[in-house]
C-alpha cells in the first residue's frame, strides 16, 4: 500500500496520474487494475514552473492549490497570458502560432485555444465528442483576442465542468457546432479568419454504455474520456478525477 498525494489526471491515448509519493513526482500510465482509496484530506498540490513541479512552500493543507501556488504556476501563461513571473519567456509564447478550435459536450460549444501541434491531443483531454480546427493565428496576443470575441459574439462557452460533462455522457450531437461553422464561415466579420477546408470531427472513447458513479477507484481501467475515469468491478464504473486533485489517498 502506498500513501499518494494527488496532483492530477490526464486522459489523452492513454490515461495517466501524476501524485507525489514520499516527496518524489510519480507519472504512472492507468492500466490494469487499479485501487486508490481517498482520505477525504486535500493539501496543495505546488506549482509547475520552467523547470517542472515543485512542492507547496509551506504545505498548505485544506485545498487543491493555495494562493501562492496558484500565482507562482506557469499555467497562468497557457490560459490567461498571464506573464507575472515569467516576463522573460514572453516573447517566446506571444510570437509562436495558435489554433482556436471549437468542440461540443451534448448541446454545449466550447471555444479554446491550444498549440496548433496539440488540436487534436487537446480535444481529447478534455473528453469533447465533436471539434473543429477553426482557425490558425500567428501568434498569442491575437489569438485569444479573438477567443474572447467569438465567445462574447457566439455565446460558446470558455469552460464547461466535468460534472456536467458527465451529465451529458451518451447525449452526443454533433448539430450545434456544425451551426455554429456554417455561421462563421459565413460571417463578415470572422469568415476570412476560418481555415480553409474546416470541418467537423468526431471522437471516439472506448466507454460502456452504462455504469454508476463512484468516489473511488477499485477494479480494471476500462478507458477515460478527459476527466472521467471508467473502470470495471462487477459493473462499469466511472470516476470524476479532477475532484481527486490535491487528494491524499491510499493506492493499493
Amino acid at each position: 500500500m502506498r500513501e499518494a498525494h494527488i496532483i492530477s489526471f490526464f486522459s489523452g491515448i492513454t490515461p495517466t496520474l501524476h501524485f507525489w509519493e514520499g516527496g518524489e513526482l510519480r507519472n504512472e500510465e492507468m492500466a490494469g487494475f487499479w485501487s486508490i482509496s481517498p482520505s477525504g484530506e486535500k493539501a496543495c498540490i505546488g506549482y509547475a514552473d520552467m523547470e517542472g513541479r515543485n512542492p507547496c512552500p509551506h504545505g498548505e493543507r485544506g485545498m487543491a492549490q493555495c494562493p501562492l501556488c496558484a500565482f507562482k504556476d506557469i499555467a497562468k501563461v497557457h490560459t490567461r497570458l498571464d506573464f507575472t513571473g515569467y516576463e522573460e519567456v514572453a516573447e517566446q509564447f506571444l510570437n509562436r502560432p495558435y489554433s482556436i478550435y471549437l468542440v461540443s459536450f451534448g448541446d454545449l460549444v466550447k471555444c479554446g485555444v491550444t498549440k496548433r501541434e496539440r488540436v487534436a491531443e487537446r480535444v481529447r483531454e478534455q473528453g469533447a465528442d465533436y471539434f473543429v480546427e477553426l482557425m490558425r493565428l500567428e501568434n498569442g496576443r491575437d489569438t485569444y483576442e479573438m477567443e474572447a470575441l467569438l465567445q462574447q459574439e457566439y455565446g460558446f462557452r470558455n469552460s464547461i465542468r466535468n460534472d456536467t460533462k458527465l451529465k451529458l455522457l451518451g447525449k452526443e450531437n454533433g448539430e450545434p457546432i456544425e451551426k455554429a461553422l456554417a455561421l462563421l464561415k459565413e460571417s463578415i466579420a470572422f469568415g476570412e479568419f476560418v481555415v480553409e477546408g474546416a470541418k467537423v470531427e468526431k471522437l471516439e472513447y472506448n466507454i460502456p454504455s452504462s455504469f454508476e458513479i463512484s468516489n473511488c477507484i477499485e477494479g480494471k481501467i476500462i478507458g477515460a474520456k478527459g476527466q472521467l475515469l471508467f473502470f470495471e468491478n462487477g459493473c462499469a464504473k466511472v470516476v470524476n478525477m479532477k475532484k481527486l486533485n490535491g487528494e491524499i489517498a491510499q493506492i493499493h
